[in-house]
């Protein structure tokens, strides 16, 4: 039996560029619930929505703009400090250094909470029927505000969330610290986790409560071709993600320079997809680092749909990571399903896709030498032919968003015997031999 309603809400999406992969998610789960609304963080009024069938409410999104924004948010403020527990927190903050900018944490996400629950609350006066599930896309703030309304009118309402990277590990935090996370955590019914890394790493702080925390992995559709290997001509790398600080597009100029270098015949194509505050930084450090033998193309962002067109009609011999920080990279699972061998640095879940099998495993800390040294096994077109074969399977078999977002859909939506059946096949798939592996062979 389906559950009724549910509630999801997102950063931006259908607004924005990012979190595109939600829409392969939200085909899947829909099947499993007789109606579902999004409910953005943040919209841009001037910008456009991306085409999406679920409707959209923007009643959040829309307390937190106009000239009423600051007073809500000074209000939410000062009601959450008396309403919300967050004393435990602020002795926590100040035992630690960066204390400002942690207090700065703990500040927005009371605020934040607050402003959630009178939304909800909100939509109760309207004379809305309660949602069966509130879903949050991302381990944020406003999952205490749920919790809170939930506690204050006794709704039978299950509150769950996913996991990622940046909400997820507060090492990427600059003051290593997420505004009431313990209480998120005590309170929630559910967290699913992009990664068994994740999972792992959410079980470790919070030892007690190891049970709340789940393996779901994300996924990309099947895209009806394979990335034609190339044949002769340049090493072809493919990069895919913005141009930010974390991504270190610098060092793969770096490692391209080294590869150059140490083999005075070879030429190198790089295609980089995605743009960001440092592109411009990066294409003048390619130009002053990289000579005639290497083809450099930027070509800004693209959605999903353009990013696999693009491996329909390019041949690519790897794809490269050299992210200090992930969750597992959708990038990574785009490039396997159509073939691509994946080289990544082992930072996150990357590892849980990057394998010998499927490319090349890094380093975290791995220096252009290292990169390159990886790179030149892929100019060996006919041994790297196993590989490519190998990453089109570990895709099918981990991340198809058919299989994935099936099987999760029916967890959201309550189904006990396939949330059983979707665990035990995932310890199974890891835990068993690879002899069926095409890199085994």
């Amino acid at each position: 039996m389906k559950a009724k309603r549910m509630l999801v809400l997102t950063s931006l999406y259908p607004y924005g560029q990012g979190e595109a992969f939600i829409a392969a998610e939200l085909e899947h789960v829909a099947r499993c619930f007789d109606h579902i609304e999004l409910a953005p963080g943040f919209y841009d009024p001037d910008t456009q929505p991306r085409p999406e069938r679920l409707p959209v409410n923007r009643g959040y999104a829309d307390t937190r703009w106009g000239l009423l924004r600051w007073p809500r948010a000074i209000a939410s403020l000062l009601l959450g400090l008396v309403k919300y527990r967050w004393a435990d927190d602020l002795a926590f903050l100040l035992a630690r250094g960066r204390k400002l900018d942690n207090i700065k944490e703990l500040v927005r996400a009371v605020y934040r909470a607050r402003m959630f629950e009178r939304f909800l609350a909100d939509q109760a006066r309207q004379g809305k029927e309660p949602f069966d599930v509130i879903y949050f896309y991302w381990l944020v703030p406003e999952i205490m505000g749920a919790l809170q309304f939930r506690k204050a009118t006794g709704a039978a309402t299950h509150i769950v969330c996913r996991a990622h990277r940046g909400d997820l590990y507060l090492e990427t935090r600059p003051g290593g610290y997420a505004g009431l996370r313990r209480g998120i955590v005590a309170g929630i019914d559910d967290i699913y986790c992009i990664s068994e890394h994740g999972s792992r790493y959410l079980g470790a702080c919070f030892p007690a409560l190891a049970a709340k925390f789940h393996l779901a992995r994300l996924g990309v559709d099947e895209p009806g071709f394979l990335n034609a290997q190339p044949q002769g001509g340049p090493l072809s790398i493919v990069s895919c993600s913005f141009v930010i600080r974390s991504k270190r597009l610098s060092l793969i100029v770096d490692a391209i320079a080294h590869l150059l270098a140490s083999n005075p015949d070879l030429q190198v194509r790089w295609t980089h997809v995605g743009d960001g505050p440092l592109l411009d930084e990066v294409r003048a450090h390619a130009a002053s680092r990289l000579g005639e033998r290497a083809q450099v193309i930027f070509k800004g962002y693209l959605a999903h749909a353009g990013v696999m067109a693009l491996y329909r009609d390019e041949p690519f011999d790897l794809i490269l990571n050299v992210s200090d920080s992930e969750g597992i990279p959708v990038s990574l699972m785009e490039a396997s399903s159509a073939g691509i061998p994946l080289v990544a640095t082992d930072v996150g879940g990357s590892a849980e896709i990057a394998n010998a099998g499927t490319g090349v495993l890094l380093p975290a800390d791995a220096d252009p030498a290292t990169i390159a040294a990886a790179l030149l096994r892929f100019n060996d077109r006919a041994t790297s032919l196993m590989v490519r074969r190998a990453a089109r399977w570990y895709w099918s078999e981990h991340f198809n968003a058919a299989t994935n977002y099936a099987r999760f859909g029916l967890r959201l939506a309550g189904h006990e015997r396939g949330r059983a059946a979707a665990e035990l096949s995932d310890a199974v798939a890891f835990a068993a031999p690879r002899h069926e592996d095409p890199a085994a062979g």
